[in-house]
């Protein structure tokens, strides 16, 4: 037999106008009583013995379960009497509980694999295990502090201590516990609270404790604010999706560079901080129902720049300063190892090759196995070709952000799908930008036949590279092969200045392919030079007879002239594409020199800009507002 004891004996005067004379846990949500979707809860998870404690209105309660003929399981319904708190009202009853059993509150409505909490506990041998998760206000929660074998070592209850940073792991009210853990503590007198009163005394006593670390949906109900936050993530499917049952998308982030200024071997607390708009834009990914995840790579423990509880605390301080723009993290995974050995101070036992350091997929792995990662629907965001090579090697899309200038470093080949300013141009991409680019894309990809030619023209800084990746991500979604070649790699270095690299290229070199591609019927294999890695890199590209090939950049009209194809016009407001320009040009000169360039190339470009509108069987205006042929 598997028991459950849900605490239902609040009176619920902060819900009285919603409750109309009903006791707490029938409150309402979205057309079911809290207390029924609970028992329903447990039902389907194999729970077959309820023990309601109920205290105000029990008989109401007690109807109201036998007109539900006990949902065809053993439930009953036990009037605790006076007031006893949480931990009260079960140690006086200790008599009836199974050796182990579940405790959960009425007040709180939750969508959470009991079963995998179960056997969690058991498999830790633990005496109690609580359930913990972040939330977005963790500055006045009660949080749970645990090791790295999840054994709880503090207690952190509100309010907390001025001037600490503490990780944001929130005690979310349910519990595992085993009877005889609780024994010596039943004659303790008045009102006595689980997480306030027990569990800091059987710590203290040397009981072993844990902490279920978990996204799934958990939150209290019991204020009319809080039951209408409830009911509206209840009616928007959030709850069901928050089910581990169900794959979650994850953004899997990058941390120095991305979240905090990268400050090479970052090796203390005190220097940490957070670039400006990063807590924004985790809370955004947090409400959209994204899993947020941090994989950063740690060599300064290896090297002896910090220890282990060092890099602890600079993560605690991340977590905090996040907390305070009401955002969160489900996981924090670095790898503090190192392959090359020869530096003083250094930890030889941290001076190996292993399976997590990126762009190894180890901590990502780990993250789909924990949190049932649906990498289909997942992002990297990173700010060097060690996260796009991550990325690519864990088949998830990627987005490039520039906080350290426009250019990647040749560390790896990997190119990332899309390129932002920061991270919050990044979530604001993911949220806003793509799904409906991605639509488009997808519809667009199911015209395209075997071996078609696609040519993307438009305005400059308009987003052609980006409407490129869209396509070529939505043709591999369908097992499709596609090859994207950017006018831009076909330059060669020393055209890279500003008097020709706007519009000269080797034009007649991409017409020649594209005709020869046209005419084909055989493989062909193309050696690149490649712009954006070390001088002199040539990548070789074997194009099948049935790949869809994509020409971006601004010779398009002559090349759609030359063999025809689908050609497609992309633009963009004006303050967005001269901003953009900008952002790209300035690591590499003025303000006013950058302003300069921008104007010579609208004027040199304006004729085949022209050219590219008029050929074009689809134009887009992005961020994508609509589509057209004409």
């Amino acid at each position: 037999m598997r028991q459950a004891v849900i605490l239902a004996g609040g009176k619920g005067t902060r819900l009285k106008d919603r409750l109309n004379g009903l006791p707490k846990p029938l409150i309402d949500i979205c057309g079911t009583p809290l207390l029924e979707r609970q028992i329903e809860l447990c039902v389907r998870q194999g729970f077959t013995n309820i023990l309601i404690l109920v205290n105000y209105a029990a008989d109401k309660i007690a109807e109201f379960c036998a007109s539900k003929q006990n949902w065809g399981i053993e439930v009953e319904c036990i009037d605790d009497g006076e007031p006893r708190g949480t931990a009260g009202a079960v140690l006086a009853i200790l008599d009836r509980l199974d050796p182990e059993f579940l405790v959960m509150y009425g007040d709180t409505m939750l969508e959470v694999g009991l079963t995998r909490f179960a056997v969690f506990h058991r498999s830790k041998n633990a005496d109690a295990t609580l359930f913990l998760h972040p939330n977005d206000h963790p500055q006045d929660s009660d949080l749970v502090e645990i090791d790295d074998e999840a054994r709880v070592v503090a207690l952190h209850p509100y309010p907390h201590e001025p001037g600490r940073y503490y990780h944001n792991l929130v005690n979310a009210a349910l519990y595992m516990i085993r009877r005889d853990a609780l024994e010596r503590w039943s004659g303790l007198p008045g009102m006595l609270d689980f997480g306030k009163d027990i569990f800091p005394r059987m710590l203290e006593a040397g009981h072993s404790l844990c902490g279920y670390n978990s996204p799934e949906y958990i939150k209290d109900a019991g204020t009319p604010a809080r039951l209408d936050k409830v009911c509206a993530d209840y009616a928007s499917g959030k709850i069901a999706r928050s089910s581990l049952s169900v794959p979650q998308p994850i953004v899997f982030l990058d941390r120095d560079g991305v979240i905090n200024p990268d400050m090479v071997h970052l090796d203390n607390a005190e220097d940490f901080r957070l670039f400006d708009g990063v807590g924004v834009a985790v809370k955004k990914l947090n409400e959209a129902g994204y899993r947020t995840v941090v994989v950063t790579n740690q060599p300064v423990v290896a090297r002896g720049g910090c220890t282990l509880a060092e890099l602890d605390q600079i993560h605690a301080k991340m977590e905090w300063l996040l907390g305070e723009s009401g955002a969160y993290l489900n996981r924090v995974y670095f790898c503090p190892h190192h392959p090359d050995k020869g530096f003083p101070g250094e930890v030889p036992e941290l001076k190996i090759v292993c399976g997590c350091r990126k762009p190894a997929t180890g901590m990502v792995e780990r993250a789909r196995a924990e949190l049932n990662g649906d990498f289909a629907n997942s992002w990297v965001i990173g700010d060097t070709s060690t996260d796009m090579q991550l990325a690519r090697n864990a088949g998830i899309r990627s987005v490039f952000v520039q906080t350290a200038g426009p250019e990647v470093d040749f560390k790896y080949p990997a190119r990332a799908d899309f390129i932002v300013p920061d991270l919050s141009a990044a979530v604001a991409f993911i949220l806003d930008d793509y799904p409906p680019l991605s639509d488009w894309a997808a519809g667009f990809a199911n015209k395209l036949g075997p071996g078609t030619l696609v040519y993307i023209g438009g305005t400059p800084s308009s987003g052609k590279t980006t409407v490129a990746a869209a396509l070529r991500l939505a043709l591999q979604a369908n097992g499709r092969r596609c090859i994207v070649l950017s006018e831009r790699r076909w330059l060669t270095i020393g055209q890279l200045d500003e008097q020709v690299h706007l519009s000269t290229s080797d034009g007649l070199a991409m017409i020649a392919l594209a005709e020869l591609l046209g005419n084909c019927k055989g493989p062909v294999a193309v050696d690149l030079p490649v712009v954006d890695q070390q001088p002199g890199t040539v990548e070789r590209i074997v194009i099948g007879e049935e790949d869809v090939v994509v020409f971006e950049g601004p010779s398009v009209p002559v090349l759609s002239q030359a063999t025809p194809g689908e050609t497609i016009f992309v633009d963009a407001p004006e303050d967005l594409k001269r901003s953009r320009f900008l952002w790209d040009e300035h690591a590499h000169r003025s303000n006013e020199s950058a302003e300069n360039l921008n104007d010579l190339r609208l004027r040199r470009e304006q004729g085949i800009i022209e050219q590219t509108r008029a050929l074009a069987c689809y134009e887009l205006v992005l961020p994508l507002r609509e589509t057209h042929g004409h």
